[in-house]
């Protein structure tokens, strides 16, 4: 019985030739079509080739000189309004710049992730913006080492070198939102989070616990929950909060389906908004106006993220030395739901 071999990532023709059980220069010979190779071997060469992406060193060294005018753009879900006119910022500007876009969701799959860098990066695009799924991203650093274009875009992980990043000060919006929230009276406020582990969450709850730690009130993890970014789990956020503690007068939610949830799960509790219960929402979706009440919201500016992170992934195309962190202030919309 032939002896199974544990597979590692094909990076080298050595690695592609065992793998195909042929000889490097059999694999050569295919790559380059240098000599008549046979149909069976051929085509098992051509194979493992397609299986694991490869790209051969000397010809994506020739290849990258040259620009494509295409570049990857993977983001890690379409949560909201703010995420898709992002999106539609960073298509506008590329079109705009000569660039062809390609778009991949990763529907918060890590490992899908991964998998979809190394496919745009064996495709010789001229780089990627990258929201990634979450901290664990370790795996660009083979691609930055290399000086592979990389920007991140609104989520970040610092711990990574070389990637030049475009995102919002969130934690001054969730400071923001808070103390406006403390100015109005409120002791007890709610949040209502989309995804755990990402910088985006992460930074938000900071700016909500130091406004909290400067009017001296006690920070309750109890009070910080997940709405999964939809309507139905942003109305159980809200049914869950109000559940644990009925003195909760405020909530600050992270994503507009889940503002809708909560909205319609404190009416159907039969409160009243914002006499019982103040809302705060982010991003400013559509009908945040003719909602009754309509509703305050604290914004990022995800045409300015967008076009702005395009042109970061062009500055760092034309420079490998190229570095920025952009960080962009949040405002608000003042409306009735917050009791203004």
């Amino acid at each position: 019985m032939k002896k199974e071999t544990v597979r590692k990532e094909v990076t080298t023709m050595k690695d592609i030739a065992r793998e195909a059980e042929v000889s490097v220069a059999t694999v050569s010979h295919v790559i380059n079509n240098t000599k008549h190779i046979s149909d069976t071997t051929r085509n098992k060469v051509l194979r493992v080739i397609e299986r694991y992406n490869y790209v051969p060193n000397s010809a994506a060294k020739n290849l990258r000189q040259q620009s494509t005018k295409t570049a990857g753009l993977v983001v890690s879900s379409f949560p909201d309004s703010f995420v898709t006119e992002m999106i539609f910022a960073i298509e506008e500007r590329a079109k705009e710049m000569g660039y062809n876009l390609l778009l991949v969701n990763t529907n918060e799959d890590r490992d899908y992730e991964e998998k979809t860098i190394n496919l745009l990066h064996s495709k010789l695009v001229d780089g990627i913006i990258l929201s990634p799924t979450s901290g664990d991203i370790q795996y660009l650093q083979n691609y930055t080492n290399d000086n592979f274009p990389i920007v991140m875009v609104n989520r970040y992980e610092s711990t990574i070198e070389n990637i030049p990043r475009v995102t919002g000060d969130n934690f001054q919006l969730g400071y923001d939102a808070t103390l406006h929230l403390l100015k109005h009276g409120h002791k007890k406020i709610g949040f209502i989070y989309s995804y755990p582990n990402v910088s985006t969450t992460n930074d938000r709850i900071r700016g909500y616990q130091e406004a909290l730690k400067q009017y001296n009130i006690p920070i309750n993890d109890d009070y910080i929950v997940q709405g999964y970014a939809k309507v139905k789990e942003g109305a159980t956020a809200a049914e869950q909060l109000l559940a644990k503690d009925d003195q909760i007068t405020a909530l600050f939610v992270q994503n507009d389906l889940m503002t809708i949830g909560a909205i319609s799960k404190i009416k159907e509790l039969n409160l009243s908004i914002p006499d019982d219960i103040a809302i705060i929402g982010f991003g400013d979706f559509s009908s945040s106006h003719i909602i009754e009440p309509p509703v305050t919201n604290i914004l990022l500016p995800p045409e300015t993220i967008g076009r702005t992170a395009f042109d970061v992934l062009l500055n760092k195309i034309n420079n490998p030395n190229y570095m920025s962190h952009i960080e962009l202030p949040p405002s608000m919309l003042i409306r009735k739901s917050c009791g203004c």
